[in-house]
């Protein structure tokens, strides 16, 4: 998860608003919708890709690569000193391995075993992720009573409105659409969103 109670604390929820059982209820929440709308997790975690060879010598992954442990190519087990892994910062927005004897084209047949996930070098979440959570959080927990963030909710998702004989209507970012309605944490995810175009893992 992308925060801890004791942040959402820090971020003024006071244990008479919120229990730390609804708290870390919330946390989990957020953190799974992050995870959805941008198609990534952001902490290492040791997975095994099923993937389709491509017939070509690069691999495009859907998650970043921090290490790996083993890869089949139709069951066999590839010398992993023949790949070059891309697995630094730069490589996180096109995560992809090369294999100089190529991929044969197949279904499901090359296997990848690591451990994945968009994350900083020393291996920690993001902030801007930290912060997203955060935010959805605290927005998740505003009590129903409280009328200020209830109306707060409701402006983020407003694109039109009249008032006396004015109105106007706001230019909408289909990046966002279907995001959280929150402009700021939609910003944020939208910078980290899986690659276009590749394979689901």
């Amino acid at each position: 998860m992308y925060a801890t109670v004791q942040e959402i604390r820090e971020e003024g929820v006071a244990p008479e608003e919120a229990s730390d059982a609804r708290i870390e209820a919330a946390i989990k929440r957020a953190s799974d919708l992050i995870e959805r709308l941008t198609g990534q997790w952001f902490e290492p975690r040791e997975k095994t890709l099923i993937l389709d060879g491509n017939g070509g010598f690069t691999l495009f992954l859907g998650v970043p690569v921090i290490s790996l442990s083993g890869v089949k190519i139709d069951g066999r087990a590839v010398d992993l000193a023949l790949l070059r892994v891309y697995n630094s910062p730069e490589d996180r927005k096109n995560p992809r391995i090369h294999f100089s004897w190529g991929f044969p084209k197949g279904k499901r047949n090359v296997e990848v075993t690591g451990t994945f996930g968009y994350v900083e070098e020393d291996g920690s979440t993001p902030e801007l992720i930290r912060y997203a959570c955060r935010r959805l959080v605290v927005k998740d927990l505003a009590p129903l009573s409280d009328m200020d963030a209830q109306e707060e909710r409701k402006r983020a998702r407003v694109i039109s409105e009249t008032t006396d004989r004015h109105s106007y209507t706001l230019a909408q970012d289909q990046r966002f659409s279907g995001l959280t309605g929150d402009p700021e944490v939609d910003g944020i995810l939208v910078e980290f969103m899986a690659p276009p175009g590749v394979g689901s893992v």
